[in-house]
């Protein structure tokens, strides 16, 4: 089965200069949020032995408790450096393992993304059954062994709409390009998570700065996001430029702009549209936070 592939680009490009123009802002104050949580837990450690902090009731003390427990946060490291190779070993032993002797032509076309990325140690690359969701992740456990899981799902697809593999394929590769699935990363994620600001919008940031580097890797690829819409029973049939109109339209409502602001991804008419300009206008357009 011969395979087409996306159009190479320049392995003298800098993809960390892709990132969302929101991505780094909103990682610097996830961690001043974390070291002033670490700092604030302290003290009121401290606050909780004083004749001041004996008078209250049961509610603030059960308050303070909580706001307390942020002092374990040096020993979260540990913590999640474990269980990452708990998640990776129940991922990888439900699936299959893609390589030259096990689905070859997938594998090709991996590996060429990874090379367009410059990416010296690709991760292993697994397939499993998504039981009809559409879905693909990175994992990554340390610097040696690092992962990206595809639904069978989106596989399928290779034979008719190679360009949906390869876009899905290059939008992991870039989380791990980009260090987004960071042990470090995700440990100042922890407190500023339950907020919409920065915890949101860092996440909604990083699907838009994967969706950046997938777009320098594989350019006019942003119909691709149909998957996303229709699954991969219906994707052959949309109008990209009707879905488009749909996008202008719709992306400046009030309620879509709140679940946007909500969501840890992009609402797709936010999200295509931010690839349709890429694809018309250039890595100058950005999309939407809100």
């Amino acid at each position: 089965m011969e395979i087409s592939m996306c159009s190479p680009t320049s392995p003298a490009r800098n993809f960390f200069n892709l990132r969302h123009r929101w991505e780094m802002p909103m990682i610097r104050l996830s961690l001043i949020i974390t070291l002033l949580a670490f700092a604030l837990a302290i003290g009121l450690i401290e606050l909780d032995q004083t004749d001041w902090a004996k008078g209250l009731d049961s509610d603030a003390h059960d308050a303070i408790f909580s706001l307390e427990m942020a002092i374990l946060l040096p020993l979260a490291p540990a913590a999640i450096y474990l269980h990452r190779f708990f998640a990776a070993a129940v991922a990888r032993s439900n699936s299959i393992l893609i390589g030259p002797k096990q689905f070859p032509e997938l594998f090709a076309v991996y590996q060429e993304l990874g090379r367009r990325l410059a990416m010296a140690h690709l991760p292993r690359l697994y397939l499993t059954n998504g039981n009809g969701v559409v879905n693909a992740y990175a994992l990554s456990c340390n610097r040696r062994h690092n992962y990206v899981v595809i639904h069978s799902e989106i596989a399928l697809l290779l034979p008719t709409s190679p360009e949906i593999v390869e876009f899905v394929l290059a939008h992991e590769l870039a989380h791990h390009k980009l260090g987004h699935v960071s042990l470090w990363r995700i440990i100042i994620s922890l407190v500023p998570n339950t907020l919409v600001l920065p915890g949101r919008a860092t996440t909604c940031a990083q699907e838009y700065s994967a969706d950046r580097v997938a777009m320098a890797v594989c350019p006019h690829h942003a119909s691709s996001a149909r998957l996303l819409a229709v699954g991969p029973w219906l994707e052959k049939v949309v109008n990209p430029v009707a879905w488009n109109e749909q996008c202008t339209e719709e992306r400046g409502e009030f309620f879509v702009r709140i679940a946007n602001a909500l969501s840890t991804h992009a609402v797709l008419v936010k999200r295509f549209k931010a690839l349709k300009d890429i694809e018309s206008d250039g890595f100058s357009r950005h999309g939407d936070m809100f």
